[in-house]
Parts: structure tokens; sequence; C-alpha cells
């Protein structure tokens, strides 16, 4: 009898973990679903992103960005102390920001990002997409990046005791992007 009390008890914990596993899941899903190419059409500006709160810091010169219309470099989270920098590339479309973006893009971020100016094709704002590990070590600031309507948004992936934000860099993106959307007419 003692034995069927605690396989219920376990039976009712079990299934309570598996209830809040899967509406996590689905949550991450719906932030992550903002990037499934449904806004490809979208043609956002500065003031998109200023509607929720995006604090920028930096105006890049893009005269070496070939075909962006403008980049910055600025701050944005929920709550003003949870706030990751991000990096905005427009341009003047969505097909545009692929065929003439990707490459600047790829070179800046991930794990074998180019974080020296000496070896990047775009020089500008390159000291901004680095950051120091306790240690020293240079690091990049973004390891992956999000094409969003005409927009390249490089990703953070900060994580720190003093930041409670997400260390997935698409989840970063995905996170900011849908309070953008609901600012859309």
């Amino acid at each position: 009898m003692k034995y069927k009390y605690i396989i219920i008890k376990f039976l009712i914990v079990l299934g309570i973990l598996f209830i809040f596993s899967c509406s996590n899941n689905d949550e991450e899903r719906s932030r992550e679903s903002i990037l499934d190419g449904s806004y490809d059409n979208l043609e956002l500006t500065k003031e998109s992103f200023e509607k929720i709160g995006f604090k920028f810091n930096k105006d890049y010169n893009i005269e070496n960005l070939p075909d962006a219309v403008g980049a910055h470099y600025g701050f944005w989270g929920l709550k003003s102390f949870d706030r990751l920098a991000y990096e905005l590339r427009f341009y003047p479309s969505n097909k545009i920001a692929k065929d003439s973006g990707i490459f600047y893009a790829e070179e800046v971020t991930g794990s074998d990002a180019i974080l020296k100016k000496s070896e990047a094709s775009w020089k500008e704002g390159i000291k901004d997409r680095s950051g120091t590990t306790f240690f020293g070590t240079i690091t990049p600031k973004y390891m992956d990046y999000v094409i969003f309507g005409n927009v390249i948004v490089l990703c953070p992936s900060e994580k720190s005791s003093a930041v409670s934000g997400f260390a997935d860099p698409i989840l970063n993106c995905s996170n900011m992007l849908n309070e953008v959307v609901k600012f859309i007419d």
C-alpha cells in the first residue's frame, strides 16, 4: 500500500514536469518562429527599433559597407538592467540585405569572427564587436546574426551574473524582434 502512494506521487510529479517542459518549448518555438521568413517584406527603420526602447549608441559610417543605408550600434532589453548590445544594419530590401550583407555579417560573427581591423573587410565598429573574458582574452560579442525584413541584426550571446538574458544569440534576437513586430501597423 505504501508503495502505491509513492508511485502515484512520482507519476504526478512527472506529469507536472512534462507539462512545464512542453510549455517552455512552445514559448521558445513561438519566439524563434518570428524568423520563419514571413516578415521578409518588412521595411524597418531606426524608428522601428526606437519604439521598443532600443538605445542607439553609435551611427557607423557605411561608405564601405556595400548597399547599406544605415548601420548602428546600441542596446536593448525588456528591462534597463537586462540590456544587451546589438548591431543593426539596414538595407533597401530583404533581397539586398541577403545579397550584399551576408558576407559581412558572417565575417564578424561566430567563434571564428574576425576581430582585427587589419583583417576585417568592413573596419567600422570593429572594436564594438568584441569583448574580453575574465582572463583578458578577446572574444566575439556576436555569435550569430539574423536577417529580418531589410535589417541584418548581429545577435549577442552575452551571459553574466549582471545580465539575465539568454546565452542563445538567436533567442536574444528573436526576443527583440518579437517586440518590434508588436508596433508594426
